[in-house]
């Protein structure tokens, strides 16, 4: 019979593949966990199945930290969409000597925590609106972004000093484009990666609308205020 020093020991290798083709081993053969131990930068000890139930903490703290993430980005979505459909609803039942660019502005306001609002056409490209509102959109049809004191006083009016804000074209049903801008004096409010999708769905929703189009003040225009 040989002696045991010639018996030859399984490496680490062998050692981690069988308990990985065996993920049941300490299951089936707990009394192994009685001399297995993990040792700590503190010098003690902690047994293989409370390591691993420390791991499992730390992933389900972090899985919840995800799901309550979603959950909050979910609901702001939820408040976003209510407020868009209050603004739309709003709009579509003004009378006909409403003057869009004022209404516009008073609802977003009150429907949503924004500093400045704005519509205005782009049929006059000579107006200092416009004018920004094209050097800002460039080819694009909705943009957001930190803006310069003197753009934030071209497309908001009454707005002073360094900012940022959000752009969306629209395109009436006779044809003329108009925009619709959002505004804060916080100048990372609104950043180059922020989504522009529920401004992109307030534009779409008011080009469908048979609202007048005239310039802001003009009360020469009446146009109905229904809806196809």
């Amino acid at each position: 019979m040989e002696s045991d020093s010639n018996t030859t020991s399984p490496s680490a290798d062998d050692v981690l593949r069988f308990l990985a083709e065996n993920p049941n081993f300490f299951d089936e053969h707990p009394e192994a966990l009685d001399e297995l131990s993990i040792s700590h930068a503190s010098d003690g000890a902690v047994s293989l199945v409370e390591r691993q139930v420390s791991v499992l903490r730390e992933r389900n703290a972090e899985l919840r930290r995800r799901l309550d993430l979603l959950v909050n980005r979910a609901q702001q979505n939820e408040a976003l969409l209510s407020a868009t459909q209050e603004v739309i609803a709003a709009l579509a039942a003004r009378g006909p000597k409403d003057d869009t660019s004022n209404l516009f502005r008073s609802l977003m306001l009150k429907h949503f925590n924004i500093d400045h609002a704005a519509y205005h056409l782009l049929d006059d490209e000579a107006s200092a609106a416009a004018k920004t509102a094209i050097h800002l959109l460039g080819s694009k049809e909705a943009t957001s972004g930190p803006v310069r004191s003197h753009e934030l006083s071209s497309l908001f009016g009454n707005a002073s000093g360094d900012g940022s804000a959000a752009l969306a074209v629209l395109t009436h049903r006779t044809g003329q484009k108009a925009f619709i801008a959002v505004g804060s004096s916080d100048a990372t409010r609104y950043s180059a990666a922020d989504g522009t999708m529920f401004l992109e769905y307030l534009a779409t929703v008011m080009g469908s609308l048979a609202i007048p189009v005239a310039p802001a003040g003009d009360p020469s225009v009446d146009a109905p205020s229904t809806v196809d």
